[in-house]
Order: structure tokens, then sequence, then C-alpha cells
């Protein structure tokens, strides 16, 4: 037992620095395309800042434009996981080297673990660095324990849909069109950039529906309110978040064990 243990332990490390390999390789060759990642986030938060100061007339404070700059690097990193994943399948499916993959001895959700994992680390390289200049443009403040816990909980929610896109990418093989529809929408409906509460039961609504929109109002709550994890705890709105971001996970890990035996099913892995 003990063997077999070590054993797994050996193959997700040995998984792990593969995919970092592949992962830090891929975007050194590609770093056109890292930095151009990096210049779309800064200029898109620059514009939005000059919109929504301007339609405030002007009032758009420092808390304000932090607030927007929480919202909008939150969407771009959970909308990276919840690319990846779908697009990994994607790419092997191309490459014909999916149905080589789900033969591993490592089962293929683990591979799609690790390389989210992997892929994190890098998008939250590149996120530190976009949230580092940005501070340039407004009055540093602190990010707090809470802000960050509240941050890795609902990108669990994120990384959950990205399994369920996953899985409907092992069925129906091209998927992207969906999923970026998806990924443009949430930017809207998750409140990246304006603060949704006032939506009354809308708000509610959507909250439920997608894995950043509760989150992102929390991190809001704690950086213009000044709640802490203490009383979202006692509010209820902590386990509610906490609980709304496993049940993601839960539904997108069922959604991809389900492609994945219709797709083994039906003899599709090796076909694009």
């Amino acid at each position: 037992m003990i063997d077999d243990s070590m054993n797994r332990a050996g193959n997700l490390l040995l998984v792990f620095c593969a995919e970092a390999k592949r992962h830090f390789r891929d975007q050194w060759s590609h770093l056109g395309d890292s930095l151009s990642w990096l210049v779309y986030t800064l200029l898109m938060f620059a514009a939005v800042v000059v919109i929504l100061n301007g339609i405030s007339g002007g009032d758009l404070g420092t808390d304000e434009r932090f607030l927007v700059m929480i919202g909008w690097l939150t969407w771009m990193v959970a909308g990276s996981y919840m690319r990846d994943l779908p697009a990994a399948i994607t790419d092997e499916a191309e490459t014909g080297t999916l149905e080589q993959l789900c033969l591993s001895p490592v089962p293929l959700s683990i591979v799609l673990t690790v390389r989210g994992m992997v892929h994190f680390i890098g998008v939250s390289v590149r996120g530190l660095l976009a949230a580092a200049i940005l501070t340039i443009f407004i009055t540093p403040l602190p990010i707090g324990s809470s802000l960050i816990m509240l941050f890795f909980i609902s990108m669990a929610g994120a990384y959950g849909m990205g399994f369920l896109f996953a899985g409907l990418a092992l069925v129906f093989k091209r998927i992207a069109a969906f999923t970026e529809l998806v990924y443009s929408l949430m930017i809207f409906l998750t409140g990246a950039f304006v603060g949704l509460e006032s939506l009354g039961w809308v708000f509610t609504v959507l909250r439920y529906m997608f894995p950043l929109t509760w989150g992102i109002s929390m991190m809001r709550q704690v950086v213009g309110e000044g709640l802490t994890l203490t009383s979202l705890l006692q509010s209820g709105e902590l386990v509610g978040l906490i609980l709304h971001s496993a049940v993601f996970v839960g539904v997108g890990l069922t959604i991809f064990a389900w492609g994945y035996r219709h797709a083994r099913m039906k003899g599709t892995l090796a076909h694009y």
C-alpha cells in the first residue's frame, strides 16, 4: 500500500515536472503572445477606467479603480482556466495524441489537473506583473489574506467550469466558439468592472449561475466595506461561496467523466 502511494506520488511529480517544462518552453517560444496578453490587460484596464471615470463625472476614486483592477484580473485569470482545459483536449485531438494520452498510466483527469495547475502558475505570474504595473496608476492598497483566499476559492469554481468544457470537448470536439462566448459574456455577468448588487434578484441568479460573480462581489465588499473573513463567515457568505465553488468542481468533474466514457464507448478519442 505504501509502495503504491509512493509510486502514484512519483508519477504525479513526474507529470508535474514534464508539464511545467512543456508549458514554460512553449511560453518562451511564443513570447510575443505573453507580451500581447500583458499589453491587452493594461490597455483594457486603462480604457475601462477612462470610460467609468467619464460616466461618473470624474468621481472615480482610488478605491473604485482598485475594485476594477481586482475584477478585471480575476476575470482574465479565470478565463485562462476555462479556456485552457478544453483547448488542451482539442490540441491533443488535432495532433492525434489524445488516445495515447488516455492510455498513459496517469489518468487523463490527473494530467489535465496538473496541466491546469502549471498553467495557473504561469498566468498568475503574468497577473502579478500586470497588477504591479497597474498600481502605478493608482495608490497601492494592502492586499490581505481575506482577498487572497476569496480569489482562490473563486478560482476553484472557474476550474470546475474548465473541466465541464473539457468534457464537452471530448464529445463535440470543436467548442472553441462556445467557450469564447461564455468567456466574453462573463465579463458583464460577473461584475468584473461594475458591481451588480443593485440588480436585486437578477444578481442572485447570476451569482449562482457563474463561478466568479459571487466571489468578485465578496472581494469588493472586503476592499470597499472593510469586511473580514470572520464577518463573512458569520453571515454565511463565505460558507456559501465555498459550497458554490465545490458544486462547480463536482459538476465539472462529472461532465468530464461522462464525456470521457462517451468518447471511449463511441471510439472517437482518436478521431477529430
